[in-house]
């Protein structure tokens, strides 16, 4: 029974001592090294901060499409010479067609939309179709203008998209070598595409569109980048006020490096330099593309409004993820080059000359 408490006791001791990330470490690291140095607190990331980049529920982000229906029993019979048609009419109507995925959906109403069209011109010399070949039209063209709305669905309703744009519970992993997201980037440019080249252009078949899905569920990095950004946005911030701070302006009141503005250089080369300017590389490169896609995508017309307010909230203008971090980008390195320069400790400088030498 002792053994047993014991084996215990040390379960819960190591769970309670789970390190944090590597890449969460480094920026904690970071923010704390400068703290030391310029005596200056900080906040710590709160990671209830990455709720704000949560999807909103489903039913916010579906479309309520009105069905279009035309005579089975007249369209077997009118349209014996288009067997494609019929073989469509006859899945949609199936068991199984009624409860088709959205996503299969999107490429049935391609297939339906061409095999209406398809109809269309081989009745065109019967002058006896007159009528239906006028009906066949206007349904080909109704379900055309409805394209984007299915587009929407197909992405909204699935667990692929979802799990793309969800926030990760990590950071992005700290790697010597560039991280890549080249299928999933690739999937959603793919998919913006499509979206856009909607109605003229017919939504791909099923394999290729499942392919694309598929490769938005295989893809890690878009949610843990998204995590990095918000974290990396909120180090970058606070290490700004610090160096910002009246400690950081003070550092070289003779505007000669002194013993405090030392340490600090190291800080920026082992730590900045060392660390966290590769990291943010990482993101960048990830980070460039992924940014993109998502402002193509939420181009597609028709995108509903819980959408639109989601995706410009991650790539978007104003206040967007993105765009935040860009900007605490600039001024963090800014303020770098502000306090190094006051001490004259900015690469070219004396005092970065003479700190290197030693």
């Amino acid at each position: 029974m002792r053994k047993l408490l014991i084996l215990i006791g040390i379960s819960l001791l190591l769970a309670g001592c789970e390190r944090s990330p590597p890449a969460a470490r480094q920026m904690d690291n970071y923010l704390e090294r400068l703290g030391r140095v310029l005596d200056q607190d900080h906040q710590e990331y709160n990671v209830e901060e990455l709720s704000k980049y949560r999807l909103p529920e489903r039913r916010e982000r579906l479309i309520d499409i009105e069905p279009m229906r035309i005579s089975l029993i007249k369209l077997l019979v009118d349209t014996r010479r288009c067997k494609p048609l019929q073989q469509r009419v006859s899945e949609r109507n199936s068991i199984l067609g009624k409860v088709m995925p959205w996503s299969h959906r999107l490429a049935f109403e391609g297939e339906l939309i061409r095999a209406i069209e398809d109809c269309a011109v081989i009745l065109s010399d019967d002058p006896d179709r007159e009528d239906l070949i006028a009906e066949l039209e206007q349904l080909a063209a109704d379900k055309r203008a409805q394209l984007p709305a299915v587009f929407w669905n197909a992405l909204n309703a699935s667990e692929e998209f979802e799990y793309y744009l969800r926030f990760a519970a990590e950071p992005l992993p700290v790697q010597e070598q560039a991280l890549e997201d080249r299928r999933g980037a690739l999937a959603l440019s793919e998919l913006a595409d499509t979206g856009l080249g909607l109605p003229d252009q017919l939504p791909p078949p099923l394999p290729e569109l499942e392919a694309h899905f598929q490769s938005l569920h295989q893809s890690e990095r878009s949610s843990q980048l998204i995590h990095s950004l918000s974290r990396m946005t909120h180090t970058l911030e606070q290490a700004t006020n610090m160096l910002s701070s009246s400690a950081a302006r003070q550092l070289c009141p003779m505007g000669q490096p002194t013993s405090r503005s030392r340490i600090l250089l190291n800080v920026f080369v082992l730590f900045y330099a060392g660390e966290i300017q590769p990291y943010m590389a990482q993101i960048q490169r990830l980070g460039q593309p992924w940014q993109q896609n998502i402002s193509q995508l939420k181009a597609v017309p028709a995108i509903p409004p819980a959408t639109a307010n989601y995706l410009g909230s991650l790539a978007g203008e104003d206040n967007a993820l993105w765009l935040r971090y860009q900007r605490q980008l600039t001024a963090h390195s800014e303020a770098w080059q502000e306090v190094l320069g006051a001490c004259q400790m900015r690469p070219g400088q004396s005092g970065w000359q003479s700190t290197a030498e030693g």
